[in-house]
């Protein structure tokens, strides 16, 4: 019931946040961006954000690979976006996505609880270092290029600079060294005999299995998450010269590491928050205020194209696992029926 509300409340802020950005822009000049933009360009846009979650659902073939399990990339694709399509209309149900994901790999091709959760962790953990690395880098230009109204606002950026650099290091510290994360909370929670904490300890080794210097397939991973940095780098510089704005790579770089932070936000398709970072981003860069509410409606347009079709996915993984529940019910009623 709570992440009902928080759900409706969230989608409420979301709402009452992108008409106060679009009143206080106006649609005139949101309109005027689009003067130059075609259908060709949609579908470039379109065809980027396919190619980025292919590139995603390739990197989480190779982690199952190497946990011994070879997973046809196209039903991979299909797992991808189903669980990115519940983060994308209800990111309130934090790692919701993640969890989907695990459950179909271990109703469908058997791969363990521990094993098919610790390769989606492993998939995100692989694809927030780049996108970490791609917001220091963002964050640092765009200080260097912004007009910012205030040095508050700059010292705030810095701020989430220096922790976005704490998380990454703590994390491969931790990794490197083989010291148990989940262990320390464990015990600082007095948790040793709750449910779960031995499958949280099994998903964490195969973690640190997959994250040593010395494997290949760490490296892989890394790769494969630096070439979809790549295909959303060329999707936001082409979408800023299909509005008939001037565009550098420093720029585009500033832009998406500022998405990045915009989804962070546990709001349904980041509605009136990524319009409203975008516009005070695309405004600090000279590029204008209109210019970045309107390369917002085309990203999330590209993207909602893309949950829609998770969606379908989801519903049909679903209906799989509903009527999975309901024989697993009726098998039991029969074996306590043949007991008696």
């Amino acid at each position: 019931m709570k992440k009902v509300l928080f759900f409706f409340v969230s989608l409420a802020i979301g709402t009452g946040l992108l008409v106060w950005i679009i009143r206080a822009i106006g649609w005139e000049e949101i309109a005027l961006a689009f003067r130059f933009f075609s259908p060709a360009a949609g579908a470039t846009i379109l065809f980027l954000t396919i190619l980025a979650n292919l590139v995603r659902s390739w990197r989480w073939r190779t982690i199952l690979k190497s946990q011994g399990y070879s997973i046809p990339v196209l039903r991979i694709l299909e797992y991808y976006l189903s669980g990115s399509a519940l983060g994308f209309f209800v990111p309130m149900f934090l790692f919701g996505g993640e969890i989907i994901r695990g459950y179909d790999l271990k109703e469908k091709y058997a791969v363990p609880w521990p094993k098919s959760i610790a390769s989606v962790i492993i998939d995100r953990i692989s694809e927030f270092t780049l996108y970490a690395l791609a917001t220091i880098l963002g964050i640092a230009f765009f200080i260097a290029q912004a007009n910012l109204p205030s040095y508050k606002i700059g010292i705030t950026i810095f701020a989430v600079f220096l922790l976005i650099i704490a998380s990454i290091s703590f994390f491969y510290f931790k990794s490197f060294k083989k010291e148990s994360i989940i262990r320390f909370f464990i015990q600082k929670f007095n948790a040793k005999n709750s449910n779960g904490a031995d499958t949280a300890i099994e998903v964490e080794r195969e973690i640190f299995r997959y994250f040593k210097p010395k494997k290949k397939i760490m490296w892989q991973g890394f790769g494969l998450s630096f070439l979809l940095e790549l295909v959303l780098l060329a999707r936001t510089y082409l979408l800023i010269l299909f509005l008939a704005k001037p565009a550098s790579i420093f720029s585009a770089v500033a832009i998406v590491a500022f998405s990045s932070l915009a989804l962070v936000l546990p709001i349904p398709a980041a509605l009136g928050s990524h319009e409203a970072v975008q516009s005070f981003v695309f405004t600090a860069l000279g590029l204008g205020a209109g210019t970045g509410a309107a390369f917002v409606l085309v990203i999330r347009g590209a993207e909602l194209i893309a949950a829609l079709i998770g969606s379908f996915f989801f519903f049909k993984f679903g209906l799989r696992l509903l009527e999975s529940l309901l024989l697993k019910k009726i098998g039991q009623l029969f074996k306590n029926g043949n007991n008696k």
